[in-house]
């Protein structure tokens, strides 16, 4: 094969690798235990910034209950990818949050800079839904990144069997895999 043909196909073949974020796939069971941190709670500030030449995104939330982990009335989360200069950036399989969004979220301990991340980026993500008659629903979000099951094998998309699901069943289960904490910040 030519030299030029070479050259022509690593960017190609490195651009395909790109394209996928590979994650361990995680159960709720999984998550829980793997969390530092639960809470239940709604977004109220999305601000883009540069860190050391990387556009990350800091969201802030209000906390409505502590499920897991120290009770806070607000947290703040800096994730990679968010707007700069016009242009979005993203890494797949990387969550996003927008003001008055609702979630219940599952979050790493801090890293070297002080930032929790979700466990197992979007899957740590679950999204809440308020419909008519007063229902209130929670469903994982959905991802485009590449979990792998517990054989190993590369499986496209978020669990499915996460969600849809009444939120208080949800959190009750939760409690139960957390031990039974959690701090009820509701008032």
């Amino acid at each position: 094969m030519p030299l030029r043909a070479i050259v022509v196909l690593i960017p190609l073949v490195l651009a395909g690798q790109a394209a996928a974020t590979t994650l361990q796939r995680f159960d709720l069971q999984s998550l829980t235990v793997s969390a530092e941190r639960v809470f239940h709670g709604s977004c109220i500030a999305a601000e883009g910034e540069l860190i050391d030449g990387i556009p990350y995104t800091t969201y802030r939330f209000a906390v409505a209950e502590t499920v897991k982990g120290e009770g806070e009335a607000e947290t703040m989360v800096r994730l990679i990818g968010g707007l700069h200069e016009g242009r979005r950036f993203d890494l797949v399989g990387m969550p996003s949050f927008a003001p008055g969004e609702e979630v219940v979220l599952f979050l790493t301990a801090p890293d070297r800079r002080g930032n929790p991340w979700p466990v197992g980026l979007s899957q740590g993500k679950f999204a809440v839904s308020r419909g008519v008659a007063k229902s209130v629903v929670v469903t994982q979000a959905a991802s485009d990144a590449v979990l792998l099951d517990g054989a190993g094998v590369a499986r496209k998309g978020a669990v499915e069997a996460a969600g849809p699901r009444p939120l208080d069943e949800f959190l009750r289960e939760v409690r139960t895999y957390a031990g039974g904490g959690g701090i009820d910040d509701r008032r």
